[in-house]
Protein backbone atom coordinates (compact mmCIF):
# COMPACT_ATOMS: atom_id res chain seq x y z
CA UNK A 1 0.00 0.00 0.00
CA UNK A 2 1.68 3.36 -0.98
CA UNK A 3 0.97 5.63 1.82
CA UNK A 4 2.40 8.82 3.19
CA UNK A 5 1.12 8.81 6.88
CA UNK A 6 1.57 11.59 9.32
CA UNK A 7 -0.28 11.09 12.96
CA UNK A 8 -1.87 13.98 15.30
CA UNK A 9 -1.56 11.64 18.74
CA UNK A 10 0.47 8.52 18.32
CA UNK A 11 1.72 6.01 15.79
CA UNK A 12 -0.36 2.84 14.59
CA UNK A 13 0.86 -0.31 12.58
CA UNK A 14 -0.12 -0.32 9.10
CA UNK A 15 1.44 -2.06 5.83
CA UNK A 16 3.11 1.09 3.91
CA UNK A 17 5.18 1.26 1.05
CA UNK A 18 6.09 4.05 -1.33
CA UNK A 19 5.21 7.47 -0.74
CA UNK A 20 2.69 8.97 -2.39
CA UNK A 21 0.80 12.34 -1.42
CA UNK A 22 2.12 14.29 1.85
CA UNK A 23 -0.81 14.66 4.93
CA UNK A 24 -0.23 16.61 7.70
CA UNK A 25 -2.92 17.70 10.71
CA UNK A 26 -3.58 20.94 10.93
CA UNK A 27 -6.32 21.29 14.04
CA UNK A 28 -9.02 19.58 15.48
CA UNK A 29 -12.30 21.09 16.96
CA UNK A 30 -13.44 18.05 19.46
CA UNK A 31 -16.80 19.86 20.24
CA UNK A 32 -18.30 19.09 17.20
CA UNK A 33 -15.68 16.44 16.13
CA UNK A 34 -14.12 17.91 13.20
CA UNK A 35 -10.49 17.31 12.18
CA UNK A 36 -8.75 19.37 9.41
CA UNK A 37 -5.17 18.48 7.57
CA UNK A 38 -3.38 19.65 4.75
CA UNK A 39 -3.15 17.19 1.37
CA UNK A 40 -0.05 18.41 -0.75
CA UNK A 41 2.08 17.36 -3.83
CA UNK A 42 5.32 18.75 -4.56
CA UNK A 43 5.58 18.99 -8.42
CA UNK A 44 9.14 17.57 -9.95
CA UNK A 45 9.45 15.28 -7.02
CA UNK A 46 8.70 11.31 -7.68
CA UNK A 47 5.07 12.24 -6.23
CA UNK A 48 4.26 13.36 -10.19
CA UNK A 49 4.69 9.59 -11.17
CA UNK A 50 1.50 8.76 -8.74
CA UNK A 51 -1.94 9.13 -9.26
CA UNK A 52 -3.58 13.09 -8.56
CA UNK A 53 -6.51 10.93 -7.17
CA UNK A 54 -6.25 9.53 -3.43
CA UNK A 55 -8.12 7.85 -1.13
CA UNK A 56 -8.35 9.05 2.03
CA UNK A 57 -9.30 8.12 5.76
CA UNK A 58 -9.17 9.03 9.37
CA UNK A 59 -8.35 6.73 12.21
CA UNK A 60 -9.05 7.46 15.57
CA UNK A 61 -8.27 6.00 19.14
CA UNK A 62 -10.55 7.17 22.39
CA UNK A 63 -8.78 8.91 25.33
CA UNK A 64 -10.20 8.11 28.24
CA UNK A 65 -10.75 10.39 31.54
CA UNK A 66 -7.49 10.10 32.42
CA UNK A 67 -6.23 11.29 29.28
CA UNK A 68 -4.50 7.88 28.92
CA UNK A 69 -5.25 5.36 25.53
CA UNK A 70 -5.15 2.47 27.84
CA UNK A 71 -7.49 -0.58 26.86
CA UNK A 72 -8.71 1.22 23.54
CA UNK A 73 -7.91 0.38 20.27
CA UNK A 74 -7.39 2.10 16.84
CA UNK A 75 -10.55 2.09 14.98
CA UNK A 76 -11.44 3.49 11.87
CA UNK A 77 -13.88 6.74 11.86
CA UNK A 78 -16.98 7.32 10.29
CA UNK A 79 -17.14 10.28 7.89
CA UNK A 80 -20.42 12.20 8.49
CA UNK A 81 -21.44 14.39 5.38
CA UNK A 82 -18.73 15.75 2.50
CA UNK A 83 -15.90 16.76 3.69
CA UNK A 84 -14.61 20.54 2.61
CA UNK A 85 -11.37 21.15 0.80
CA UNK A 86 -9.34 24.85 -0.27
CA UNK A 87 -8.51 23.08 -3.46
CA UNK A 88 -9.35 19.70 -5.51
CA UNK A 89 -12.42 18.44 -5.52
CA UNK A 90 -14.11 15.78 -2.91
CA UNK A 91 -16.16 12.78 -3.86
CA UNK A 92 -17.80 10.65 -1.22
CA UNK A 93 -17.94 6.67 -1.88
CA UNK A 94 -21.27 5.76 -2.23
CA UNK A 95 -22.26 3.32 0.64
CA UNK A 96 -19.14 3.90 1.98
CA UNK A 97 -18.49 6.18 4.78
CA UNK A 98 -14.93 4.31 6.19
CA UNK A 99 -13.40 7.31 3.64
CA UNK A 100 -13.37 9.22 0.73
CA UNK A 101 -11.71 10.48 -2.53
CA UNK A 102 -9.93 13.70 -3.09
CA UNK A 103 -8.77 14.68 -6.22
CA UNK A 104 -5.92 17.40 -7.14
CA UNK A 105 -2.92 18.08 -9.26
CA UNK A 106 0.44 16.14 -9.04
CA UNK A 107 1.67 17.55 -11.70
CA UNK A 108 2.28 21.05 -10.18
CA UNK A 109 3.01 22.55 -6.67
CA UNK A 110 -0.56 21.95 -5.05
CA UNK A 111 -1.78 21.98 -1.65
CA UNK A 112 -5.37 21.39 -0.64
CA UNK A 113 -7.00 21.85 3.19
CA UNK A 114 -9.21 19.54 3.92
CA UNK A 115 -11.89 19.02 7.10
CA UNK A 116 -13.56 16.26 8.05
CA UNK A 117 -16.39 15.92 10.20
CA UNK A 118 -16.10 12.62 12.17
CA UNK A 119 -19.32 10.40 13.14
CA UNK A 120 -17.88 9.38 16.28
CA UNK A 121 -19.13 8.54 20.07
CA UNK A 122 -15.87 9.58 21.88
CA UNK A 123 -15.80 13.06 23.25
CA UNK A 124 -11.97 12.97 23.49
CA UNK A 125 -9.75 11.14 21.22
CA UNK A 126 -6.27 10.97 19.23
CA UNK A 127 -6.75 10.52 15.41
CA UNK A 128 -4.59 9.66 12.21
CA UNK A 129 -5.11 11.46 8.52
CA UNK A 130 -3.78 9.09 5.57
CA UNK A 131 -3.84 9.26 1.81
CA UNK A 132 -2.94 6.52 -0.84
CA UNK A 133 -2.93 6.50 -4.49
CA UNK A 134 -2.89 2.77 -4.78
CA UNK A 135 -6.54 1.22 -4.23
CA UNK A 136 -6.60 -2.65 -4.05
CA UNK A 137 -5.90 -4.57 -7.08
CA UNK A 138 -5.68 -8.70 -8.24
CA UNK A 139 -3.65 -10.32 -10.57
CA UNK A 140 -3.68 -14.09 -11.97
CA UNK A 141 -1.95 -16.76 -12.79
CA UNK A 142 -1.70 -20.32 -12.77
CA UNK A 143 -4.93 -21.12 -10.82
CA UNK A 144 -4.42 -18.31 -8.12
CA UNK A 145 -5.63 -14.71 -7.73
CA UNK A 146 -3.09 -12.63 -6.01
CA UNK A 147 -3.95 -9.71 -4.27
CA UNK A 148 -2.40 -6.21 -3.83
CA UNK A 149 -3.02 -3.72 -0.83
CA UNK A 150 -3.60 -3.94 2.75
CA UNK A 151 -5.12 -7.40 4.16
CA UNK A 152 -8.07 -8.35 4.96
CA UNK A 153 -9.56 -8.10 1.26
CA UNK A 154 -13.14 -8.08 0.97
CA UNK A 155 -14.61 -9.44 -2.17
CA UNK A 156 -17.96 -7.95 -3.19
CA UNK A 157 -20.00 -9.47 -5.49
CA UNK A 158 -22.91 -7.70 -7.62
CA UNK A 159 -25.45 -8.96 -5.13
CA UNK A 160 -23.92 -8.00 -2.26
CA UNK A 161 -22.55 -11.49 -1.13
CA UNK A 162 -19.00 -11.06 0.12
CA UNK A 163 -15.97 -13.28 0.66
CA UNK A 164 -13.32 -12.34 3.41
CA UNK A 165 -10.03 -13.20 2.36
CA UNK A 166 -7.27 -12.73 5.19
CA UNK A 167 -4.58 -13.27 3.31
CA UNK A 168 -2.83 -11.65 -0.28
CA UNK A 169 -3.43 -14.93 -1.80
CA UNK A 170 -6.43 -17.49 -3.51
CA UNK A 171 -7.18 -19.84 -5.45
CA UNK A 172 -10.05 -19.39 -7.90
CA UNK A 173 -11.46 -23.03 -7.07
CA UNK A 174 -11.85 -21.29 -3.24
CA UNK A 175 -14.08 -18.00 -4.34
CA UNK A 176 -17.27 -18.51 -2.50
CA UNK A 177 -19.12 -15.35 -4.56
CA UNK A 178 -17.99 -13.96 -8.65
CA UNK A 179 -16.93 -10.70 -7.27
CA UNK A 180 -16.78 -8.30 -9.31
CA UNK A 181 -15.15 -5.15 -6.56
CA UNK A 182 -12.64 -5.61 -3.66
CA UNK A 183 -11.62 -3.49 -0.54
CA UNK A 184 -8.68 -4.08 1.48
CA UNK A 185 -8.24 -2.58 5.13
CA UNK A 186 -8.00 0.62 4.61
CA UNK A 187 -11.96 0.44 2.78
CA UNK A 188 -10.23 2.17 -0.33
CA UNK A 189 -12.91 0.43 -3.30
CA UNK A 190 -11.19 -1.30 -6.01
CA UNK A 191 -12.43 -3.16 -8.99
CA UNK A 192 -11.95 -6.68 -8.98
CA UNK A 193 -13.74 -7.64 -11.93
CA UNK A 194 -14.53 -4.58 -14.58
CA UNK A 195 -16.81 -6.75 -16.47
CA UNK A 196 -19.88 -6.48 -14.83
CA UNK A 197 -22.22 -8.78 -16.66
CA UNK A 198 -24.40 -11.82 -14.92
CA UNK A 199 -23.02 -14.33 -17.06
CA UNK A 200 -19.39 -14.06 -15.84
CA UNK A 201 -17.42 -17.06 -15.06
CA UNK A 202 -14.74 -17.98 -13.02
CA UNK A 203 -12.97 -20.83 -12.09
CA UNK A 204 -9.25 -22.34 -11.64
CA UNK A 205 -8.66 -21.81 -15.71
CA UNK A 206 -10.51 -19.15 -16.12
CA UNK A 207 -10.16 -15.70 -14.96
CA UNK A 208 -11.07 -12.09 -14.70
CA UNK A 209 -7.94 -9.30 -15.18
CA UNK A 210 -5.87 -6.90 -16.90
CA UNK A 211 -3.70 -9.03 -19.30
CA UNK A 212 -0.05 -8.70 -18.49
CA UNK A 213 0.77 -7.97 -21.98
CA UNK A 214 0.71 -5.59 -25.10
CA UNK A 215 -2.68 -3.31 -24.34
CA UNK A 216 -3.20 -4.82 -21.21
CA UNK A 217 -6.55 -4.14 -21.66
CA UNK A 218 -9.36 -6.41 -19.87
CA UNK A 219 -10.18 -10.14 -20.44
CA UNK A 220 -12.65 -12.33 -18.51
CA UNK A 221 -14.77 -14.95 -19.47
CA UNK A 222 -18.28 -15.71 -19.82
CA UNK A 223 -20.77 -18.91 -20.01
CA UNK A 224 -24.00 -18.72 -22.32
CA UNK A 225 -26.24 -20.43 -20.66
CA UNK A 226 -28.13 -21.92 -23.56
CA UNK A 227 -25.71 -24.80 -23.95
CA UNK A 228 -22.92 -23.71 -21.28
CA UNK A 229 -20.43 -22.68 -23.59
CA UNK A 230 -17.15 -20.51 -22.39
CA UNK A 231 -16.14 -17.46 -24.45
CA UNK A 232 -13.27 -15.74 -23.93
CA UNK A 233 -13.96 -11.82 -24.06
CA UNK A 234 -11.78 -8.64 -24.29
CA UNK A 235 -12.40 -5.17 -23.72
CA UNK A 236 -11.44 -2.77 -26.39
CA UNK A 237 -10.48 0.91 -26.45
CA UNK A 238 -13.67 1.92 -26.65
CA UNK A 239 -15.27 -0.05 -23.63
CA UNK A 240 -16.98 -2.13 -26.00
CA UNK A 241 -16.58 -5.96 -24.86
CA UNK A 242 -15.70 -8.25 -27.75
CA UNK A 243 -15.86 -12.10 -27.99
CA UNK A 244 -12.78 -13.32 -28.69
CA UNK A 245 -13.97 -16.54 -29.94
CA UNK A 246 -16.31 -17.42 -32.40
CA UNK A 247 -19.91 -17.72 -31.40
CA UNK A 248 -20.75 -21.98 -31.60
CA UNK A 249 -24.55 -21.84 -30.43
CA UNK A 250 -26.32 -24.23 -32.36
CA UNK A 251 -29.77 -22.83 -31.79
CA UNK A 252 -30.83 -25.54 -28.25
CA UNK A 253 -32.64 -22.71 -26.32
CA UNK A 254 -30.72 -24.93 -23.23
CA UNK A 255 -28.07 -27.72 -23.00
CA UNK A 256 -30.76 -30.51 -22.92
CA UNK A 257 -33.31 -29.87 -25.33
CA UNK A 258 -34.11 -32.27 -27.95
CA UNK A 259 -36.25 -30.05 -30.02
CA UNK A 260 -35.41 -27.07 -31.63
CA UNK A 261 -34.31 -25.09 -34.87
CA UNK A 262 -30.70 -25.55 -35.89
CA UNK A 263 -28.64 -22.50 -36.29
CA UNK A 264 -26.29 -22.43 -38.73
CA UNK A 265 -23.76 -25.13 -39.54
CA UNK A 266 -20.79 -26.86 -38.30
CA UNK A 267 -17.43 -26.27 -39.80
CA UNK A 268 -14.15 -28.30 -39.88
CA UNK A 269 -11.75 -25.34 -39.29
CA UNK A 270 -8.31 -24.19 -40.93
CA UNK A 271 -5.59 -23.15 -39.07
CA UNK A 272 -6.65 -19.33 -39.76
CA UNK A 273 -10.29 -19.85 -39.15
CA UNK A 274 -11.57 -19.86 -35.64
CA UNK A 275 -13.59 -23.18 -34.73
CA UNK A 276 -17.65 -21.48 -34.65
CA UNK A 277 -20.24 -22.20 -36.91
CA UNK A 278 -21.15 -20.72 -40.42
CA UNK A 279 -24.83 -18.56 -40.45
CA UNK A 280 -26.50 -17.02 -43.18
CA UNK A 281 -26.66 -13.12 -43.81
CA UNK A 282 -30.35 -13.09 -42.37
CA UNK A 283 -31.97 -12.16 -38.51
CA UNK A 284 -31.50 -15.95 -37.80
CA UNK A 285 -27.99 -15.55 -38.69
CA UNK A 286 -24.78 -13.55 -38.29
CA UNK A 287 -27.00 -10.43 -39.28
CA UNK A 288 -29.36 -8.75 -41.87
CA UNK A 289 -28.02 -5.36 -42.47
CA UNK A 290 -29.73 -2.31 -42.49
CA UNK A 291 -29.81 1.33 -43.47
CA UNK A 292 -27.37 2.32 -40.79
CA UNK A 293 -24.11 1.09 -40.56
CA UNK A 294 -23.74 2.20 -36.96
CA UNK A 295 -26.78 0.24 -35.81
CA UNK A 296 -25.70 -3.11 -33.88
CA UNK A 297 -26.55 -6.16 -36.92
CA UNK A 298 -30.25 -7.47 -36.35
CA UNK A 299 -29.84 -10.62 -34.96
CA UNK A 300 -30.76 -13.45 -31.85
CA UNK A 301 -27.66 -15.40 -32.37
CA UNK A 302 -25.89 -13.86 -29.59
CA UNK A 303 -25.86 -14.44 -25.85
CA UNK A 304 -28.09 -12.72 -23.39
CA UNK A 305 -27.38 -9.13 -23.86
CA UNK A 306 -24.61 -9.60 -26.60
CA UNK A 307 -25.06 -8.60 -29.93
CA UNK A 308 -23.78 -8.15 -33.57
CA UNK A 309 -20.97 -5.25 -34.23
CA UNK A 310 -22.29 -2.52 -36.75
CA UNK A 311 -20.59 -2.72 -40.06
CA UNK A 312 -18.99 0.58 -38.63
CA UNK A 313 -17.43 -1.20 -35.56
CA UNK A 314 -16.59 -4.70 -37.73
CA UNK A 315 -14.61 -2.27 -39.87
CA UNK A 316 -13.06 -0.03 -37.75
CA UNK A 317 -9.90 1.08 -38.78
CA UNK A 318 -8.31 0.70 -34.81
CA UNK A 319 -9.44 -3.16 -35.16
CA UNK A 320 -7.65 -3.32 -38.45
CA UNK A 321 -4.37 -1.56 -37.25
CA UNK A 322 -4.49 -3.18 -33.51
CA UNK A 323 -5.98 -6.22 -33.43
CA UNK A 324 -5.54 -8.18 -36.73
CA UNK A 325 -3.34 -10.85 -36.43
CA UNK A 326 -2.66 -10.94 -40.43
CA UNK A 327 -2.17 -8.04 -43.51
CA UNK A 328 -1.72 -5.79 -43.36
CA UNK A 329 0.37 -6.54 -40.48
CA UNK A 330 -1.97 -5.82 -37.25
CA UNK A 331 -0.18 -6.95 -33.98
CA UNK A 332 -3.28 -8.20 -32.09
CA UNK A 333 -2.20 -6.38 -28.81
CA UNK A 334 -5.56 -6.30 -27.56
CA UNK A 335 -5.91 -10.22 -27.64
CA UNK A 336 -8.87 -10.37 -29.61
CA UNK A 337 -7.36 -13.28 -32.21
CA UNK A 338 -8.77 -11.71 -35.71
CA UNK A 339 -8.00 -12.12 -39.23
CA UNK A 340 -8.00 -8.83 -41.39
CA UNK A 341 -8.50 -9.54 -45.10
CA UNK A 342 -8.24 -6.77 -47.91
CA UNK A 343 -8.14 -7.20 -51.60
CA UNK A 344 -10.02 -8.14 -54.78
CA UNK A 345 -9.64 -11.79 -54.12
CA UNK A 346 -10.24 -11.85 -50.38
CA UNK A 347 -6.75 -12.88 -49.89
CA UNK A 348 -5.81 -13.44 -46.20
CA UNK A 349 -2.57 -14.29 -45.09
CA UNK A 350 -1.07 -16.77 -48.15
CA UNK A 351 -4.08 -19.25 -48.41
CA UNK A 352 -7.68 -17.97 -48.49
CA UNK A 353 -8.74 -20.82 -50.38
CA UNK A 354 -8.05 -22.80 -47.57
CA UNK A 355 -10.45 -21.09 -45.23
CA UNK A 356 -12.76 -20.83 -47.88
CA UNK A 357 -13.09 -24.37 -48.33
CA UNK A 358 -13.59 -24.87 -44.75
CA UNK A 359 -16.49 -22.44 -44.52
CA UNK A 360 -14.43 -20.53 -41.99
CA UNK A 361 -14.29 -16.62 -41.90
CA UNK A 362 -12.10 -13.73 -41.02
CA UNK A 363 -14.55 -11.42 -39.05
CA UNK A 364 -13.10 -7.96 -40.51
CA UNK A 365 -12.52 -7.13 -44.21
CA UNK A 366 -12.06 -4.20 -45.88
CA UNK A 367 -15.92 -2.84 -47.15
CA UNK A 368 -14.18 -1.09 -49.83
CA UNK A 369 -12.79 -4.42 -51.57
CA UNK A 370 -13.44 -4.88 -55.42
CA UNK A 371 -16.30 -6.46 -56.44
CA UNK A 372 -17.83 -6.11 -52.60
CA UNK A 373 -21.35 -4.72 -52.05
CA UNK A 374 -20.51 -2.12 -49.25
CA UNK A 375 -24.45 -2.15 -48.22
CA UNK A 376 -23.97 -6.02 -46.78
CA UNK A 377 -20.54 -5.32 -44.98
CA UNK A 378 -18.58 -8.03 -46.19
CA UNK A 379 -16.79 -8.25 -42.80
CA UNK A 380 -19.79 -11.03 -42.68
CA UNK A 381 -19.33 -12.93 -45.56
CA UNK A 382 -17.26 -15.45 -47.46
CA UNK A 383 -16.96 -15.55 -51.00
CA UNK A 384 -20.47 -15.47 -52.36
CA UNK A 385 -22.09 -17.98 -49.97
CA UNK A 386 -22.84 -15.53 -47.53
CA UNK A 387 -22.17 -17.46 -44.73
CA UNK A 388 -20.09 -16.10 -41.51
CA UNK A 389 -18.56 -16.52 -38.36
CA UNK A 390 -19.99 -14.13 -35.67
CA UNK A 391 -18.33 -12.18 -32.74
CA UNK A 392 -20.95 -10.70 -30.65
CA UNK A 393 -20.44 -7.55 -28.34
CA UNK A 394 -21.58 -5.77 -25.63
CA UNK A 395 -20.98 -2.68 -24.22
Amino acid sequence: MKTKLFFFAMFVNVVTSAQVTHVEPTGANYMDKTVSFRVWWNAGSRDTTHLSKVWVWVDYITVNSNNTTSGNSWTRALVSGTPTTTAGTVAPETGNDKGFWLTGNASTNYSATVTVKLDVIASKFDWCAYASDYPPNVTATNGTYTFKGTPPFTLIASNGATQTVSGTTLTASALTVTPASIRDKTECPGVFCIYSGSDLYIDADHFCQQRASDAQNWEAWIKDTRDNQIYRIVQMQTNTWWMAQDLVWDGKPEPTATSYTVRGTARSCDSKAGCGRSYPPTANGSGAFGSDNDARRASDVCPDGWSLPSCTEANDVSLRSNVAVTEPGGTDVYGLSLYYCSGPNWSCGTEHTAIAASSGSPLICDPNRAGGVRGYCPAYAVGVSGFACVRCVRD
